[in-house]
């Protein structure tokens, strides 16, 4: 008695495991994807949602010039369980996002956060995420470039891109003695990109 036929079907039963595995692997991936898209789409309406509730919460805006070593706190207001200090616009890129006061580096998805320093005291530094929809600029940021950020009190502080650092020494931040200093992880080295920028007359 032959074995081809049991030969076959042994053969056709090894393809078919093959397929479905790979067909496993395939929706595993899309899966991930989705969940990794979802948590985009969630960190963006996040800043989305507390962006709208400062532009309520904010008065009309008024442009001014900090004069250095003011030595004041800046002020903050809780919304959703954060508390946050302020806008931060950068119009070339239509970056419009809410400031953080409490440091934490795993809150960086969802919004900036102030790293150290005061906006009235010309040292401000920032910290942010190079994902999409936050600091995603950081690697295509030019020299001259405008940068605002506006307190609660409707306070307008305009600056410019003076100098775009890239290193892997994170003690560099503070190194510099900058007017309002941005920072983000490069989506490309994964180097930390430092923007630095001074006051405008904007």
């Amino acid at each position: 008695m032959s074995n081809k036929p049991k030969s076959s079907r042994s053969k056709l039963q090894k393809i078919l495991n093959s397929l479905t595995i790979a067909a496993g692997v395939l929706l595993m991936a899309g899966a991930v994807g989705l969940l990794i898209a979802q948590a985009d789409f969630s960190e963006k309406q996040s800043a989305g949602s507390v962006v709208a509730a400062m532009d309520e919460l904010i008065p009309s805006r008024n442009r001014t010039f900090p004069e250095p070593h003011y030595g004041r706190n800046m002020p903050s207001a809780e919304i959703g369980g954060e508390n946050f200090a302020g806008l931060l616009e950068v119009d070339p890129y239509g970056t419009r996002l809410p400031v953080g006061t409490d440091w934490a580096e795993s809150a960086l998805n969802r919004f900036p956060m102030a790293y150290s320093g005061s906006i009235y005291d010309r040292d401000l530094i920032i910290g942010g995420s190079s994902r999409e929809g936050q600091f995603d600029f950081a690697d295509e940021i030019e020299i001259g470039a405008p940068v605002r950020f506006i307190d609660l009190y409707g306070r307008e502080f305009c600056f410019e891109v003076a100098m775009v650092n890239h290193t892997d020494d994170p003690g560099k931040i503070q190194s510099g003695e900058d007017d309002l200093t941005l920072f983000a992880r490069s989506k490309r080295t994964s180097k930390y990109v430092i923007i630095r920028c001074r006051l405008s007359a904007m």
